[in-house]
């Protein structure tokens, strides 16, 4: 066997050691639900900041983001300004949350949401949200996993049975001591992360030849006459975005990448990916903080600055510079790459093995080294853990006990979790040996079932004439309506569906949030209760008394809202095509006025506005900052009380 299966097997040992020793050190001190699930509501700022910034773009930024570059060229890299997306929606959303959760002791969002709306039934929806974004999101993650030690070890062990290890894992340290383990694991695996990807970013840059190499050579790619993959579109538009909205007709509906990067795709791609916040997976963990003030810092310095600067520089190295390397066939044709050390079968139907492959050509130089990133690659995978976790917690405390063992004691609720975890894991590894490129379609539909928690949580927050009916019903018709645009639907309901997935190149989450919104409102309208509108009125009360009302606040409103339009629209929306050539033309590197290609400097421009405008947000506004007025609880879990 060569010694890189050695190093793997030696570094993955240790790892995992790690992983198991911590969950049994803090066995003991497990004595409630709340403890078991969101840290009695204790969750230092420092581990909040890493594991939120960990949980949102785990494996993402290490397999799925390149992967996509390096299919798709720059226009796909402009959803690297998800890195402001995201905060941004938590802005709106998370203080507020959070607040709700620490007043009145919610637990779970589902809780949170059938006391505001008095509904069981969108209790139930909202338990239904979160199994159709954990289960399928958790399985992409698994496959991933799966892969990569497959690939690292040279199929001497089977994806699935990696899959089986890794999440087994994960379900054994989180059986034992639920969420307390994750603040010691995922810590460290946050560090590993960005080790990992910043230092497979440096290896292909050299493998390349250096920086002036890469762009000389993204210029010469951009004139091949050859077409993108599936596409109607030539490989001028590697460096281009192709226009604003186009019909979906020349996309395969099979491939899970077809995308055409127009400014709508890039834009409601980006709103898809803020489904992962909004899932009630992640607002969990937003419950166990113990203050607001992490929020700021994480949203600014940890997911704009911090994320933002590997996507934008080092992502984009390993996406647009892995065709260099041999894993493009038609650009190996053309004889513009500079090496073959990839294997050609990676592009088209194999992209998602990219970085696994580019771990592996240092195996044989460096195996300690290679050992080092095995376990940054696999920490990326196990940094979503805690979704296995919240689900239990949810699917217990809202379905189980709320429904059928109503005198659960804390036992029995952290007993019944530990049982769900296994049912999860087994239904999501059964799910996971899907083909790679099923899982990852199924894994980004996940985003868009996760999306439809945007109408509920606009209305708790900010709009409570909104009704339960309203709201009920808009869920199941964002659900359909994401199925019936979504590779899911187009497979179940192929013969009734006459459109492509993503229409009109826009995703299936905006599809599905445009649609709950207008049957939420129209159904608001006609079913309005003077006395279930005071009900939700006195929650929308207590945030108005406990949220800032400085006068500098009340006069930068609007400005909030034009410099935030504004961002977006030249950022994400059809102002970003100005950016095609307002600093050289695509394909002639001498007009280049800075050395790359007009569309990055774009987006570095775009990038640094937006760590400014999430300041500006969070701080200045004073959306993400602490209430000017302690909260003070009524109960700490509110299944306890009388409310229960």
């Amino acid at each position: 066997m060569p010694i890189k299966f050695y190093s793997l097997i030696i570094f993955t040992g240790f790892f995992w050691f790690y992983c198991l020793y911590w969950a049994f050190k803090n066995q003991k001190k497990i004595t409630i639900p709340v403890d078991f699930f969101i840290y009695g509501r204790q969750l230092p700022g420092w581990v909040f900041i890493i594991v939120a910034t960990g949980i949102i773009f785990s494996g993402w930024i290490f397999f799925v983001h390149p992967s996509l570059i390096f299919m798709n060229g720059m226009p796909y890299s402009m959803t690297s300004l998800c890195v402001i997306g995201i905060p941004l929606l938590g802005i709106v959303f998370l203080k507020r949350q959070w607040m709700l959760s620490k007043k009145y002791g919610f637990v779970t969002p589902s809780e949170m949401m059938g006391v505001y709306f008095k509904s069981e039934f969108i209790r139930i929806l909202i338990v239904i949200i979160t199994l159709g974004f954990a289960i399928p999101f958790i399985a992409m993650q698994l496959s991933l996993g799966g892969m990569l030690i497959s690939i690292l070890s040279d199929d001497i062990i089977g994806a699935g049975s990696a899959s089986f290890l890794i999440g087994g894992v994960i379900i054994f340290y989180l059986s034992i001591s639920g969420i307390k383990s994750i603040v010691y694991i995922d810590t460290i695996q946050f560090l590993l992360v960005i080790f990992g990807v910043v230092s497979i970013g440096f290896i292909t840059l050299d493998l390349v030849g250096g920086w002036d190499l890469l762009n000389e050579s993204l210029s010469r790619i951009s004139n091949i006459k050859k077409n993108l993959f599936n596409l109607k579109e030539s490989y001028s538009s590697y460096l281009a975005i192709p226009g604003t909205i186009k019909l979906a007709e020349i996309v395969d509906k099979k491939m899970f990448y077809s995308g055409i990067w127009t400014s709508s795709m890039i834009l409601t791609f980006v709103f898809a990916l803020t489904g992962i916040q909004m899932s009630p997976n992640f607002l969990m963990l937003v419950f166990s903080s113990k203050e607001v003030k992490p929020f700021a810092a994480q949203q600014v310095w940890f997911s704009a600055f911090l994320i933002g600067l590997i996507f934008i520089f080092f992502t984009i190295i390993v996406g647009v510079g892995s065709n260099l390397l041999g894993a493009n066939n038609i650009i190996n044709e053309s004889g513009n790459n500079i090496s073959k050390i990839l294997p050609s079968i990676i592009f088209p139907n194999e992209m998602e093995s990219l970085v696994p492959h580019l771990i592996n050509t240092i195996g044989e130089y460096s195996p300690l080294f290679f050992g080092i990133l095995a376990i940054c690659a696999i920490a990326s995978v196990q940094s979503t853990s805690y979704f296995y976790l919240s689900s239990s917690a949810i699917v217990t405390r809202d379905i189980v006990k709320r429904f059928f063992l109503k005198n659960m004691n804390n036992e029995k609720q952290i007993f019944s979790s530990r049982i769900l975890l296994g049912l999860f894991f087994i239904i999501s590894l059964a799910l996971s040996i899907q083909s790679l490129e099923t899982i990852l379609s199924v894994g980004i539909f996940s985003l868009s079932i996760a999306c439809q928690m945007f109408v509920p949580l606009i209305a708790i927050c900010y709009f409570p004439w909104l009704t339960k009916q309203g709201v009920g019903l808009g869920i199941v018709v964002g659900i359909i309506t994401v199925l019936s645009t979504d590779i899911v639907g187009q497979t179940l309901f192929a013969d009734f569906i006459k459109w492509n997935k993503w229409p009109l190149t826009i995703h299936s989450s905006v599809w599905g949030v445009l649609f709950n919104l207008i049957a939420s409102i129209s159904i608001s309208f006609v079913t309005q209760d003077a006395k279930e509108t005071n009900h939700r009125q006195k929650f929308h009360d207590f945030i108005d008394d406990y949220k800032s009302h400085s006068i500098m606040r009340k006069s930068l409103k609007p400005s909030a809202w034009i410099v935030t339009v504004t961002w977006i629209f030249f950022a994400l929306g059809p102002g970003s095509i100005i950016g095609n050539d307002i600093f050289g033309k695509p394909g002639d590197i001498e007009s280049w006025s800075f050395g790359i290609p007009s569309i990055w400097v774009w987006e570095i421009i775009s990038w640094i506005l937006g760590i400014i405008l999430i300041w500006f947000l969070a701080v200045k506004m004073e959306m993400s900052t602490s209430p000017e007025k302690n909260i003070i609880a009524q109960t700490e879990d509110i299944s306890s009380s009388s409310r229960g």
